[in-house]
């Protein structure tokens, strides 16, 4: 896998307030301050955080190959999604 599949559903921005990274970035419920029509507007700025290479390069190639960080994250993102009721083929797809 060469990057991130990320379906950009959104719901990353939509559940911050568990990242104490983001905190000022918290709209008081939760949702990222910059997440405009699903979108983020500050995408090319945004916060390391959000950047899950640049996270993996920077930090968690110490603790995990590039596969397992993506299932790590994916395993997040699935679980947001089942809970917020996205249809299956709107989800993220794990691979292998």
């Amino acid at each position: 896998m060469d990057s991130f599949p990320c379906t950009t559903c959104g719901l990353c921005c939509q559940n911050i307030s568990a990242v104490p990274e983001l905190s000022g970035y918290d709209r008081g419920d939760g949702i990222c301050i910059h997440l405009v029509d699903n979108r983020c507007s500050i995408y090319e700025e945004r916060p390391e955080i959000c950047r899950i290479d640049h996270m993996f390069e920077k930090v968690y190639y110490k603790h995990f190959t590039r596969h397992q960080f993506y299932l790590e994250n994916l395993k997040v993102c699935k679980n947001l999604q089942i809970s917020a009721g996205l249809p299956e083929d709107q989800q993220v797809k794990f691979i292998k």
